[in-house]
């Protein structure tokens, strides 16, 4: 009997989530196969298919361990930041700024993941949205906290900001966009009453 099969299905189910996070975001959905999982995770095919009898069923599954898992990662860290004395929105720069820098940048997952057009259905193009809408819901909750009369669309604007920064800085493989686009939104910022 092999380690692999002694392993419990929540241990299987987060090695293969786990192994699904690396490669997908690593190489791009479409080229990640069900055989990579396999290899890579040490789960194998059969109890694969038990736990996502589809490889758009594991990429649903994947989004939305993404979604929670990066949520939870920018909530902590722009927390940190707005302990310095930083504004809670320009701290949302701060902390994307640090996965910037981290090793093996490639962008947004979310973002990467609905220009396959070949591999992401309407599914995963609703958990993208969802994604998206929670981060501007989260980006709302901030803005009200450090700004009361802020319009509602500024946290929209925000998030525009943010998104292209991190396409532009995974195009371009520098920071300079996340720099840019955390100016503008300081600027956008000062010109709301107090």
């Amino acid at each position: 009997m092999s380690p692999a099969s002694t392993i419990s299905d929540d241990e299987a189910e987060r090695a293969i989530l786990r192994t699904a996070d690396n490669l997908f975001y690593a190489r791009g959905v479409a080229a990640v196969t069900m055989s990579d999982i396999r290899d890579h995770s040490g789960v194998s095919m059969r109890r694969l298919y038990s736990h996502y009898p589809s490889k758009a069923d594991l990429v649903a599954a994947w989004l939305h361990e993404r979604h929670r898992r990066w949520m939870n990662w920018f909530t902590v860290t722009v927390d940190r930041h707005v302990a310095t004395g930083t504004d809670a929105l320009l701290a949302t720069f701060d902390a994307i700024g640090e996965w910037i820098a981290s090793p093996g940048y490639r962008g947004c997952a979310f973002v990467n993941a609905i220009a396959e057009t070949g591999e992401i259905d309407a599914r995963h193009r609703t958990i993208v949205a969802d994604h998206k809408h929670d981060l501007i819901r989260h980006l709302t909750t901030l803005a009200t906290r450090d700004h009361p009369s802020v319009p509602d669309w500024v946290p929209a604007a925000i998030g525009v900001l943010l998104d292209g920064a991190l396409v532009q800085c995974a195009v371009f493989d520098t920071d300079d966009p996340l720099a840019a686009a955390r100016t503008a939104a300081r600027c956008l910022l000062e010109t709301i009453p107090t």
